[in-house]
């Protein structure tokens, strides 16, 4: 039997030219259009707010973009919209390769949220006229921008008012969604978040060390399957054909 070929598969490559922060994104993304829309609107109520004095703080832009974007991909925790600029292009992107933390971010949506209830609104009714949105409720369409927005019909001013009313109870509502949702994460991890890992396995070696040592205890005891909760429980076959975690007495 012949050895199986791979493409190259190496975490360590290092890059020869400068990329793009851009290039990672593609050129037909949704994101692209909510960079450009928050780049456009006016956020002179948010930026009057800010010292001269102190550490620089993260740009409103950039906060507006990613916490505007998580909610338009149905995002609404603070923590979760932390760990996309780490780990997703289209949020490294927006935020230009920085990562405020869950906190500053939700600092920034409270503190500004008059004007960011108004943006979200700019953002969402611009989005529509470009033909972006699903009907019913407030969410992105897709992956690709419709382009043609020329269907669009004309509207009366009565019309137009009931559907700016329906975009303003359906960014309360997001809003709403993602406080409440920051309120029960904050209870349940406080200052942590669920993406990170136990201080004892941040240390490589010491992690190797420790999947070393759970792979031998699976040999040792030839288990096919482990429970992660209880390491001495075994998977039993029950009553009915199920398969779960038990003890034998």
């Amino acid at each position: 039997m012949g050895v199986a070929m791979f493409k190259k598969y190496d975490q360590n490559q290092q890059f020869l030219l400068p990329v793009r922060l851009d290039s990672f994104v593609p050129e037909d993304h949704i994101a692209r259009i909510i960079n450009d829309i928050i780049d456009a609107v006016d956020i002179t109520a948010i930026e009057s707010t800010y010292s001269e004095n102190g550490s620089p703080a993260y740009h409103p832009r950039l906060l507006l973009k990613i916490l505007l974007y998580g909610y338009l991909i149905d995002i609404r925790s603070s923590r979760d919209i932390q760990n996309m600029t780490s780990t997703d292009t289209v949020f490294m992107y927006l935020a230009a390769m920085q990562h405020p933390n869950f906190r500053t971010i939700c600092r920034f949506r409270s503190t500004h949220l008059d004007s960011f209830k108004e943006i979200f609104a700019q953002v969402v009714t611009l989005c529509k006229e470009l033909g972006m949105l699903g009907d019913g409720k407030v969410s992105l369409d897709g992956t690709k921008i419709k382009a043609n927005a020329s269907v669009r019909q004309s509207k009366d001013e009565k019309a137009l008012d009931k559907e700016i009313a329906k975009i303003h109870k359906e960014i309360a509502k997001i809003l709403d969604e993602s406080i409440e949702i920051d309120k029960e994460e904050d209870e349940k991890y406080g200052d942590s978040t669920p993406y990170e890992m136990p201080k004892e396995l941040v240390n490589k070696a010491k992690r190797l060390e420790k999947i070393e040592a759970a792979k031998k205890k699976l040999e040792e005891e030839k288990l096919k399957k482990i429970n992660v909760t209880d390491n001495d429980a075994k998977i039993m076959k029950h009553k009915g054909g199920n398969k779960k975690p038990s003890y034998n007495g």
